[in-house]
């Protein structure tokens, strides 16, 4: 992972996803670029020069964005990190901004409240939905020395295994343990000896020698992976997605959703495209 987007709003909860993106450029020597997407209007764009002073409030907001944008800019160059800051008004352009730069991880802020609606603008949904590049979804500020513990919740079917490969590569960048976990609920009942299998079977497909197995059970799998999260004191949630509606199924379909409004702890979505 050699390139780590952060778009942001500059509200607290981007600037958490902020520090936390710093952290991990610098453990994976990677380039960090922030992105802004101003509102306006109109179409800016095509506004000739002497039209923008009847829109004087929006002149302001763009002044004020660029300027916050060059604070990140130089907050990153001063932990001696490559960095761009990238200033858009469409919102379609962020399709061009990903295409561009191919980016291998995209961190973004969250309010965690009621859904992840305009956490970054209005494209939060949008990026989150359509991104075939993993995305951390980050809520808090960052701990001290976190990433260590990361736990990676699923079916452990086939279309699993391409996108853990990119959580081992995060864990390994970090040098965190995963603790792969298997939810056993009371109407999707499996005898202990079958998950086993199935996980073994998992991990022959995709080595991580300090992986640990790990079966939990519990009502529902939201309050199976969070109970299990806690007891290991993990750093980070790991889910695979299809991408299709926002956040969508892990195991059922508001799960990722789910966890990402309701953990403290950052996740790690993986679009089961994602290659």
């Amino acid at each position: 992972m050699k390139k780590i987007l952060i778009p942001t709003d500059f509200s607290k909860c981007a600037n958490n996803a902020v520090e936390t993106g710093i952290e991990l450029a610098k453990k994976m020597k990677a380039e960090i670029h922030f992105l802004h997407v101003q509102r306006t209007p109109v179409d800016w764009k095509k506004l000739r020069k002497e039209q923008e002073k009847n829109f004087p409030e929006t002149l302001h907001e763009i002044g004020h964005a660029k300027g916050e944008l060059n604070k990140l800019k130089l907050k990153a160059e001063k932990a001696k990190l490559n960095t761009k800051s990238i200033f858009v008004f469409n919102k379609n352009d962020i399709s061009t901004v990903l295409e561009d730069y191919k980016y291998d991880l995209i961190i973004i802020g969250s309010h965690g409240t009621s859904g992840i609606k305009e956490l970054i603008g209005s494209n939060t949904q949008r990026v989150v939905r359509y991104s075939l590049t993993p995305v951390l979804v980050v809520k808090n500020s960052l701990k001290k020395n976190s990433f260590k513990s990361i736990v990676f919740a699923s079916n452990f079917e086939v279309g699993a295994q391409q996108p853990f490969r990119k959580i081992i590569q995060f864990a390994d960048l970090v040098k965190a343990q995963i603790h792969l976990l298997y939810v056993n609920m009371p109407f999707q009942f499996k005898e202990t000896d079958e998950i086993e299998s199935a996980m073994q079977n998992f991990l022959n497909k995709c080595p991580r020698g300090t992986c640990s197995v790990n079966i939990y059970n519990a009502l529902n799998e939201e309050r199976g992976i969070q109970k299990f999260a806690k007891k290991v004191n993990a750093d980070v949630i790991a889910l695979t997605t299809h991408g299709k509606t926002g956040f969508m199924k892990m195991i059922s379909p508001s799960i990722t959703e789910s966890l990402v409004n309701h953990s403290n702890i950052p996740v790690l979505s993986v679009n089961i495209k994602s290659k």
